[in-house]
Formats: C-alpha cells, structure tokens, sequence
C-alpha cells in the first residue's frame, strides 16, 4: 500500500500480477507443485479480476504494453536459462524480474516520476534478494525438478 499511495486498486493489481506470474512460473518451471486449486485461482484472477481492475482498466494504454513487455522477457528467460551456458545465465537473472517494471511504473501512475524511483529502487532490491548465487543454486533445483517430472521412456 506505501508504494501506490494508498491507492487499493493500485496494490490490488500489483497483488493479481504477482500472484498470476508465480502460478505461472511454478507451471512452467515444475519446480513447486501447483494444486488445482492455485490454478483456478490463478486463471479466475487472469480472466475475471484483473480485467475488472479500475486500476488496471484505467491505465490499460500504459500497463498493458508494460505487461507484454514483462512476459516477453521472461519467456526470453526461461530460454537462456535452459539453453544457454554462464553468460546467458547472467542475462535471465535481471531478465527475468522484468515484471518489477509493473511495480515502478504503477508508482509513477500514482505518485509521479520520483516516487516510482524511489519504488523501483526498494523493489529491485527486495526482488534480486535472493542473490545471483542463490538463483543460480535455485536454477539447478529447478533443472533437477523439471527433468524428475517429465515422462520415461518404457522401450
């Protein structure tokens, strides 16, 4: 609620956009199980709140683009994560939290220019708290996950 100013439908979109995201990472990834439950949840909240979101309806133009721009990027991600070696490993670790850029330019939506400085700076680093070192280890975890779940083949 501090960083959108008090606005509810503000930190109620922020809220809807990262719940919707970690559903959908932890799908993709199958580094955390995810219940029926969490997925229709998560695909009510994608369909039905969010587009129902005044905060979201009355800035569509502007976080819409910002929100194709955060997907994109993590898809991007996900790709150099999986394919590429150290170096492209480096590039997803920021990539990857594009979303953040929802956060900051919600702040600006409410507060102005200065504020979504303020905003993005404390969120950057709340988001990059887990370290390189730490997505990194994360990352193997996962890798180690995602191979456990895929199907075996019998021949």
């Amino acid at each position: 609620m501090r960083w959108m100013k008090g606005d509810k439908a503000a930190a109620d979109y922020i809220e809807l956009i990262c719940n919707i995201a970690h559903v959908w990472d932890d799908l993709i990834d199958k580094d955390k199980e995810v219940t029926d439950d969490e997925i229709g949840k998560a695909f009510f909240e994608a369909l039905v709140r969010l587009p129902r979101n005044s905060f979201y309806r009355n800035h569509f133009d502007h976080l819409n683009s910002i929100l194709m721009n955060a997907i994109s990027n993590w898809q991007v991600a996900t790709r150099l994560e999986r394919q590429g070696g150290a170096y492209e490993t480096s590039i997803a670790f920021v990539l990857r939290s594009s979303y953040i850029d929802l956060v900051t330019q919600a702040a600006l939506l409410v507060g102005g220019y200065k504020w979504a400085c303020v905003v993005g700076e404390e969120a950057r680093r709340l988001t990059h708290g887990e370290t390189y070192e730490g997505y990194v280890e994360n990352l193997k975890k996962e890798k180690l996950s995602r191979s456990a779940a895929q199907p075996k083949d019998d021949r």
